[in-house]
């Protein structure tokens, strides 16, 4: 005997929804609004009033001096919203960064302070963003709260170099369970990376 399959149900559109046209008027790119208002000008078919957003932002697109960039669109012609481009963004490394590196059975933390090029020139990582390429040069923290330092017996702080492809990006976790900013810093750490 088989099962059927469910059916997923459609979100509806409503105030505040995010939508997109599925066809764009002439000579025109498709436009991505939320929406104000919905005129029940056909109840079978309304009219959504939209407010036009930034596709990747969703942030109010204005046309000089008169205010918001408005457009209306019928709800037949629209469908809900998702910046994909945000929503998936890639991390990549930057200077301050938390990464894991686990080589064997040994797992280190560090913050990213530095790049360097596997050959030894000039990084442009610093200027550019991350080229993919370079080493990171971290300083070494202790994963419990606070994520302090880990120092030499010189008084320094501890540095390792570590290969990109044998670290992961941490998240770091500045708020408390009620959800309020704390100065703790702490990591998020996986019960499986322990």
């Amino acid at each position: 005997m088989f099962k059927s399959k469910k059916k997923k149900k459609k979100k509806e559109i409503e105030i505040g929804s995010v939508i997109r046209e599925m066809v764009a008027s002439k000579g025109k790119k498709r436009r991505v609004g939320e929406v104000l208002m919905i005129l029940m000008d056909q109840p079978d078919d309304p009219t959504l009033e939209c407010v036009e957003v930034d596709p990747d932002e969703l942030t109010s697109r204005t046309k000089g001096a008169d205010g918001l960039k408005m457009f209306r669109v019928k709800k037949s012609r629209a469908k809900h919203y998702t910046p994909r481009k945000t929503l998936f963004k890639k991390k990549t490394y930057e200077k301050g960064t938390i990464v894991r590196i686990k080589r064997g059975t040994s797992i280190k933390y560090g913050q990213v302070v530095c790049f360097v090029h596997p050959d030894g020139l000039y990084s442009t990582s610093h200027e550019q963003g991350y080229n993919g390429k370079d080493f990171l040069e971290c300083v070494e923290i202790s994963p419990k709260p606070g994520l302090a330092q880990q120092m030499q017996a010189d008084g320094e702080p501890k540095r390792f170099t570590a290969n990109p492809k044998q670290c992961k990006i941490m998240e770091v976790i500045t708020t408390n369970s009620q959800g309020e900013d704390c100065t703790v810093r702490r990591l998020k750490i996986d019960e499986e990376e322990e």
